[in-house]
């Protein structure tokens, strides 16, 4: 089941993706992140977005592949906590710190589910990338709001400053 607020979102208003917030992903990171997926494929792979806050956008600078330790089902995931706490410490003596999270919908479209709304977390971004066949897609953005999912702008390289 997806969010009332996700369906609104798939015709973004183009006064409004102007004051969208933006994830910025350094390098080959999303080349990076869909071999992890594709690897993952037929289940949902998942991992860590590592980078900075400027602002209304964050800068990923690392991705850390994560065990998917959902262990009942494969369509779901959940990142492996000790790896989160270990990133968390880490991020106190390098000035970095987990930023979002990202994971695949085998077959399915990149929109956040009645599951992924359950376990987000307000603060965090969400990268989300379909995976069809074992072949990644196009991934979409999301953060939880109080009113449910809004999506988010997602650069591969340039600033998210114009």
């Amino acid at each position: 089941m997806v969010d009332r607020t996700v369906n609104e979102l798939e015709q973004i208003d183009p006064a409004r993706a102007a004051t969208m917030e933006c994830l910025l992903l350094q390098g080959d990171l999303a080349s990076r992140i869909e071999r992890i997926l594709e690897s993952a494929y037929p289940d949902e792979g998942c991992g860590v977005l590592v980078g900075r806050v400027e602002g209304n956008w964050r800068e990923v600078i690392r991705a850390v592949s994560s065990k998917n330790t959902w262990d009942e089902r494969s369509d779901r995931y959940r990142v492996d906590p000790e790896l989160v706490h270990r990133l968390m410490r880490a991020e106190q003596e390098g000035g970095l710190g987990i930023v979002g999270f990202f994971h695949s919908h085998p077959d399915a479209d990149p929109l956040p589910s009645a599951t992924d709304r359950d376990l987000a977390w307000p603060w965090y971004h969400y990268v989300i990338w379909p995976v069809r066949r074992g072949v990644a897609g196009h991934p979409r953005g999301w953060r939880l709001a109080e009113t449910g999912f809004v999506e988010i702008d997602l650069r591969p390289s340039s600033p998210c400053l114009d």
